[in-house]
């Protein structure tokens, strides 16, 4: 990798498009359907390694998991840390009634449909310490 002294280093910020099967596990997961644990990490291992290899094959520098393991930005916490649950306040994007074809692409995403906002419901804590490390150092 390039320390970034005869150029600018490139990177992106935030989540890339999943696997259709891993989506599919995912909002199942979500929606309170069995999933085999051990199989979802393991999709989630191939997902990261694809990903990345996707990255690098495009030249960034700086690589990440694009959020893989992830169903939403907006849902995870409850998956991380404790006194979360239910669900809150749909989000309601006021500056979008004046751009319609923008609102239907927001809200037509189908992740965005199933999404369950969770909502601070107790007490905040860390639910497992081990979760954010490198799955191959668990």
């Amino acid at each position: 990798m390039a320390l970034g002294a005869e150029r600018f280093l490139t990177t992106h910020t935030g989540s890339l498009p999943r696997p259709d099967d891993l989506i599919r596990m995912m909002f199942a997961k979500e929606e309170g359907v069995p999933v085999d644990p051990a199989a979802l990490t393991a999709r989630i291992g191939e997902a990261v390694a694809e990903v990345v290899k996707k990255q690098a094959d495009a030249g960034i520098d700086l690589i990440n998991d694009g959020e893989m393991s992830k169903p939403s930005y907006a849902t995870y916490v409850k998956d991380r840390v404790t006194g979360f649950g239910g669900t809150s306040n749909t989000f309601v994007y006021q500056d979008l009634a004046e751009f319609p074809r923008l609102a239907q692409r927001v809200f037509g995403d189908p992740g965005r449909s199933r999404r369950k906002t969770p909502a601070c419901t107790g007490p905040i804590g860390i639910a497992d310490p081990a979760a954010p490390r490198p799955m191959s150092s668990i």
